[in-house]
């Protein structure tokens, strides 16, 4: 065999294990069931069996298209989307439909935070800080006096520091249950 053939030969057999070794992955199906202009009912049997997915398309609907309306029925296997007719040409707004249907797996959904998890956060901070200090306090105390006493800053900072637990306590048990969603994350996405 000559050199270009052989060079042609690996070539081709680096093409095969590339594409061997990374899937492509399968295009989602969809059909567009009715529209007019500001809204549009499609089909996407995916909707029906991956509750997930379904949720990752309504949140990147409602955060790419401004005022869109989405409302999803699992068990037709549909979605309907109203949004703005002025908004954009409607061959366009289809689109971005499609492409919405086919990168939703992508999108990582943020984490629901409650009330609770943040004031948490903030008085376990607060104590943390407290707790900083106390040490800083206690090891300038060891090196003045070569020895570890309670002075009045101690007191002062362990006194502060049960009332920040009281406070935590307090508050975490009057608090709803309340879940937000941070809207930096799907505009990233």
């Amino acid at each position: 065999m000559n050199y270009k053939k052989i060079l042609s030969l690996h070539q081709n057999q680096q093409r095969k294990n590339s594409t061997h070794h990374q899937p492509q992955p399968q295009p989602i199906v969809y059909s567009i069931a009715h529209a007019i202009a500001g809204r549009i009912r499609l089909r996407v049997p995916r909707l029906a069996k991956d509750k997930e997915y379904a949720n990752k398309l309504k949140v990147a609907i409602e955060s790419q298209i401004k005022n869109a309306k989405v409302r999803i029925n699992p068990s037709a296997s549909s979605i309907v989307i109203n949004y703005p007719s002025g908004l954009m040409p409607d061959e366009q707004m289809r689109s971005q439909l499609v492409h919405l249907i086919q990168t939703a797996p992508n999108i990582v959904l943020p984490t629901k935070v409650s009330n609770k998890t943040i004031v948490t956060t903030i008085f376990d901070a607060c104590a943390n800080l407290i707790e900083s200090l106390r040490n800083a306090n206690k090891a300038r105390n060891a090196i003045q006096h070569r020895e570890l006493r309670k002075d009045r800053w101690e007191r002062l900072l362990s006194t502060g520091e049960r009332i920040i637990q009281g406070l935590k306590s307090a508050v975490v048990f009057i608090l709803p249950g309340k879940q937000w969603r941070s809207q930096s994350v799907l505009n990233s996405a």
